[in-house]
């Protein structure tokens, strides 16, 4: 990354209080957000002849910056406040058959097993919890064992949240495509501190993403890519003045229809042009397009890598399989308990988290080379 470039993320993180490698729990935004929030706050204190068609067109701006980043339609996005609220979309809005069936893996993030327990339990369609067992990652042929014949809906993180281990989009998702079988991805873990190919994108059907984590927007929002085909298998069951088409002419609201705005809009949550939330994550989609996902991508890797040469491997347990990790890195203590060491490291003003015993360390653009070496001598107590 050019020297420039990285002054200027530099300043937009000049802000951080800590030694901060946690955004796999809570990414920081980046400084010029404050601007734009600012400006919102001022609208909420003072909205004389805000017109109508700017505020209810701040989620119409978004999408697009959304679906510029995806190289994908704004007619594929969806706002939503969390990842939760897009798998319940397709749990209530897809249409099963007596017998059909949805698989996912066990010990995935609640978001993503969650909505499909509730829905076994009320609708009584059944739910399989897949076993890892051995397997450190599910592969296609893996799942080609053990699916069951009348699986419909597969739904998994793209980067696991407590070992960081990443799976292949295009090896599951093309055997799940030759099968019939909706892939549901849920890329909170991933997105933004790693990059989503176009031939990746191709082969999932519905991708959502928490925007507070690597995305480094505010917590409330979360936006999702639906491909045309699965739009047609997934109904929308909430009626929302906002999605209607004659919500765009504010003199014309009382003319009903149940029709929608095209595309995946008509799964947009209530209220979707909150201007403060809003604003915040506008400056984070500025920011992303400035800098490029592929070279945070680069820049990521790259001080991972440096982690992993230089950090104290006596003293602890590498969790996180090199050749299948993303963007996150977990250790496990070999003679400290993780939350201790968690409590060690905060007295030494560095930001870390604890997931399931295991220490979780995230590297994200605004960390810098000196950081990482002054976290390693941190962990070297």
């Amino acid at each position: 990354m050019e020297s420039g470039t990285l002054e200027d993320i530099q300043k937009e993180y000049s802000h951080l209080s800590s030694l901060y490698f946690n955004s796999a729990y809570f990414g920081p935004s980046p400084l010029s957000a404050k601007k734009l929030i600012e400006e919102a706050m001022q609208k909420e204190l003072d909205p004389s002849f805000y017109l109508y068609h700017d505020w209810m067109g701040i989620s119409e701006r978004l999408r697009i910056k959304f679906s510029e980043l995806l190289k994908v339609s704004p007619d594929r996005i969806s706002h939503q406040t969390s990842s939760s609220d897009v798998v319940n979309i397709v749990a209530n809005g897809y249409r099963f058959s007596p017998g059909d069936r949805v698989a996912a893996i066990d010990r995935d993030y609640p978001s993503n097993i969650l909505p499909w327990m509730l829905l076994e339990k009320n609708k009584g369609v059944a739910f399989d919890r897949l076993e890892l067992g051995d397997e450190v990652i599910p592969t296609a042929k893996w799942l080609e064992k053990k699916l069951h014949p009348q699986t419909r809906i597969f739904s998994i993180s793209w980067v696991t949240f407590d070992t960081g281990k990443k799976i292949d989009l295009i090896e599951i998702g093309k055997f799940l495509k030759s099968r019939g079988i909706l892939f549901i991805v849920d890329g909170t873990q991933g997105l933004g501190g790693l990059e989503l190919s176009t031939q990746e994108l191709s082969y999932i059907d519905v991708f959502t993403c928490s925007s507070y984590k690597w995305m480094l927007g505010p917590y409330g929002h979360a936006f999702f890519y639906i491909s045309e085909a699965a739009e047609k298998m997934i109904h929308h069951d909430r009626a929302n003045w906002i999605l209607s088409p004659k919500s765009k002419e504010v003199y014309n609201l009382l003319d009903y229809t149940t029709e929608t705005l095209p595309g995946a809009r008509k799964y947009d949550r209530g209220q979707a042009a909150n201007l403060l939330v809003s604003a915040c994550m506008e400056g984070s989609l500025n920011f992303f397009k400035k800098i490029g996902l592929q070279n945070i991508q680069q820049y990521n890797q790259n001080l991972t890598q440096t982690f992993l040469e230089n950090y104290p491997q006596k003293k602890f347990q590498l969790i996180t399989p090199v050749e299948y990790r993303g963007n996150i890195i977990c250790l496990k203590a070999t003679g400290l308990d993780s939350i201790e060491l968690e409590h060690a490291l905060k007295s030494r003003n560095v930001d870390v988290s604890v997931r399931q015993g295991n220490v979780r360390i995230s590297f994200h653009v605004f960390n810098t080379e000196s950081q990482v070496f002054k976290l390693i001598q941190a962990l070297d107590f």
